[in-house]
């Protein structure tokens, strides 16, 4: 009996959970930015400035899966809220929004219960789109990792012009600050210690022939910038 019941839950779980989840269609245009928001999702998080230098207010949304889904990622299957990066350009003739990017992959989910939301913040200033993620473990690790993804749109792409990946360990108060500006192809690292008020700044130039953009750099923390060091 009791292995009945084990073997009934699972199917329930398995159901509630949805194994055969994907991810849904987006409306191309809309008077508002929760007309892009389908049945299941919420505006989890948004962002207005003007990213295409035609001096009207844009907008990037973070969509969010009301329920819990299986997702399969890393060889693992594992229980989370999807989340879907929408970018959205304000339409001069109706004064609603067109959708120009979207990405299922770039926002990182909150799928680990040791740790807090890696998810942190998202801003639009001076034509340029910030992403900001940090790993704070509560458990299973002493260090917290930082990061954040700068974008510009410019030849009808969503580029990332820089990246800032910051690591600090609690216990001995040494950090790391990596500094990227693409565009320049320089890297800056700041090495030290809060504790002892010590720190050191090195440079170097980066061989990176092509741009990242947010097509091709899907996901954060996967990109080997440089040996042992990832983006």
């Amino acid at each position: 009996m009791r292995q009945f019941l084990t073997f009934i839950l699972s199917i329930i779980v398995s159901a509630s959970y949805g194994q055969c989840f994907s991810y849904p269609s987006i409306k191309s245009n809309g008077k508002a930015v929760t007309d892009f928001a389908p049945t299941d999702w919420i505006i989890l998080d948004s962002a207005y400035g003007d990213l295409n230098k035609d001096g009207l207010k844009d907008a990037a949304i973070i969509l969010q899966h009301k329920d819990s889904v299986a997702l399969a990622e890393n060889e693992d299957t594992v229980l989370t809220q999807p989340r879907i990066l929408l970018i959205l350009f304000k339409n001069p003739n109706n004064n609603g929004y067109r959708l120009t990017e979207q990405s299922n992959s770039f926002i990182l989910k909150h799928d680990n219960s040791a740790m807090d939301d890696p998810y942190q913040a998202m801003a639009i200033a001076k034509g340029v789109l910030e992403v900001k993620f940090r790993f704070f473990y509560n458990i299973g690790s002493w260090y917290i990792t930082a990061a954040r993804y700068t974008f510009r749109y410019q030849q009808g792409q969503f580029v990332l012009i820089g990246a800032d990946n910051f690591s600090f360990h609690r216990a001995t108060h040494d950090y790391e600050d990596y500094s990227y500006n693409f565009l320049t192809k320089k890297r800056i690292l700041t090495k030290g210690n809060d504790n002892e008020r010590t720190k050191k700044s090195m440079s170097k130039t980066l061989n990176i022939s092509t741009l990242k953009t947010l097509k091709t750099f899907s996901e954060p923390f996967t990109w080997e910038v440089e040996k042992d060091i990832y983006l």
